[in-house]
Formats: C-alpha cells, sequence, structure tokens
C-alpha cells in the first residue's frame, strides 16, 4: 500500500465528477441514439428490482431529463448518487464510470479477463523462481 500526498489526492478529486459524467455519456450512447431513449426505463426497471431509489424526494423513477442532467458535462448541481452510478453501469454493461471513481481514489477495477490473466502472470513468476531456486 502506498501512501498518496494531498496535492494528488485534491488533483484526483477534482476532476472526478467529469470524467465520470464523460465515461457515462460514451456508455450511454449518442443524444439522439434509440439507446439512450430507452436508457431511463432500463434504469428505472433494475432500480426497482433491487429496491434501489435513483433519486432523492418523492420521485420514484428518473426521467430523460433527469438522466440528461446526471450527462450534462456543464450541470454539477445533480450528480448521480453511488447506488444510481451502480445502476447505470449494470444497465449499459460498462464499467468505465465505476472505473473513473476508482481512480479517483487510485484504485482501478480488474475485471475476470484481467484477474486470468494476472493470475497466469503470477503463476509463470512463481515457476521461475521456482526454477531459479531449482537451480541453486
Amino acid at each position: 500500500m502506498r501512501q498518496l500526498s494531498l496535492l494528488d489526492d485534491a488533483a484526483r478529486l477534482a476532476g472526478a465528477m467529469a470524467a465520470i459524467r464523460a465515461a457515462m455519456r460514451a456508455a450511454a450512447g449518442a443524444p439522439d441514439g434509440e439507446g439512450r431513449k430507452a436508457l431511463p426505463d432500463k434504469l428505472n426497471a433494475l432500480a426497482r428490482q433491487a429496491g434501489i431509489s435513483l433519486t432523492t424526494g418523492n420521485q420514484k423513477a428518473i426521467s430523460k431529463d433527469t438522466l440528461d442532467k446526471w450527462l450534462s458535462p456543464s450541470d454539477a448541481s445533480r450528480p448521480p448518487s453511488i447506488l444510481a452510478l451502480l445502476v447505470f453501469c449494470r444497465a449499459t454493461g460498462s464499467v468505465e464510470p465505476l472505473r473513473m471513481a476508482a481512480r479517483a481514489l487510485g484504485l482501478d477495477i480488474m475485471t475476470e479477463e484481467d484477474r486470468k490473466l494476472c493470475d497466469y502472470g503470477k503463476a509463470v513468476l512463481d515457476m521461475k523462481m521456482a526454477r531459479e531456486r531449482k537451480r541453486k
């Protein structure tokens, strides 16, 4: 584990929401595309199945306008909650918005494929070390 400086933390956190919104926009597709138009319904259905509220207040579901505010690079007043971000990632099939949030903390996300490659690389290194010990 490495210790980060306060300057690193501030710089990462300052641009976190902009990076998350950019990744969300990329995952949502074109503003006039069919995928983006159907996305609020998909988000609402997933949230309802999981028992998650995507909004605060009395609203039970998000509208296309709310989604557009989440995705807008200029509207910083309405960020999605962490639960809304998770539902968004599941609905779009993209982990990039969550990856941007993790990177703000100095972390990254490892997919199953990444994990397999990491485990394979570790096994190769372990075999090399065992051969080296055996040779000595």
